[in-house]
């Protein structure tokens, strides 16, 4: 991992910027259904931003990036849907993953062996398909703001075709991101950015955010919570796989490091 030298004056400079960026970004270049799913997005570098922040910054500046942001962007962009005051269950999940990015990315590091981390992660994500056909096919119906959504044969065939495609496609971005950041002699390997970002993904997005959402819309929607999380999983590890690789790439000139 790269150790910047920044000053304080510095970090909370740059924790102003970026969390005006991450709520621009969450809100804006996003996919956001919240009027139907208030709960699935794919933010185009707004979850990136807060994890490139972590590292950059440190833990607790990655944690203020992640809660101001997510405040920031509700007060700007959401009050008249919700209501005058944010969910701070949501909030909790971009401050938990502005805070552990730092030692996850710290832990990652430590480890040596890029198999060992492709075969985790690949066992984790199949482990995911299977769930997800298992889920699919055992499933008649989900309960989604009380209307019952019912799963067909043609959902069966489907989603985990769907999901197998998300399976191969993300280990072929990885290993054309690394690729691509070899030719430009970039000495951060991209499979610890991927392996960090799947952690991240599934123990603060998936599992906690789950949790948290469940929490925030009602109890009785975590299956199509936890469901449709695990569905956006496959996009956002390659997503923020890229993103926070390239950052890291365009910030090595511009920040002075050890």
């Amino acid at each position: 991992m790269v150790n910047y030298k920044l000053s304080i004056v510095q970090k909370i400079s740059l924790a102003g910027i970026f969390i005006v960026l991450v709520a621009l970004f969450q809100k804006i270049f996003a996919v956001n259904y919240i009027a139907i799913i208030p709960f699935v997005r794919i933010s185009f570098g707004g979850p990136a931003l807060i994890i490139f922040s972590s590292i950059l910054l440190g833990p607790w500046f990655g944690l203020m990036v992640g809660a101001f942001s997510d405040i920031v962007g509700f007060y700007i962009f959401d009050p008249k849907m919700f209501g005058a005051v944010p969910f701070f269950q949501i909030t909790a999940i971009y401050a938990l993953l502005g805070f552990s990015a730092y030692w996850v990315f710290k832990l990652v590091n430590l480890i040596k062996s890029k198999k060992l981390m492709m075969i985790i992660e690949g066992s984790t994500f199949i482990g995911i398909l299977l769930f997800i056909t298992l889920f699919i096919c055992l499933t008649d119906s989900i309960t989604l703001y009380g209307t019952v959504h019912n799963f067909t044969t043609l959902h069966r065939i489907l989603v985990p075709i769907f999901t197998f495609i998300l399976l191969a496609v993300l280990f072929t971005i990885t290993y054309f991101i690394d690729k691509h950041f070899k030719k430009k002699e970039f000495n951060v390997s991209t499979y610890h950015v991927s392996f960090a970002a799947f952690i991240l993904e599934v123990t603060v997005m998936l599992l906690f955010g789950s949790i948290m959402k469940t929490w925030a819309f009602g109890s009785t929607m975590f299956i199509a919570i936890f469901f449709s999380q695990l569905i956006v999983t496959f996009f956002n590890v390659p997503l923020n796989t890229f993103l926070v690789s390239y950052i890291m790439y365009l910030s090595r000139n511009i920040v002075r490091h050890e």
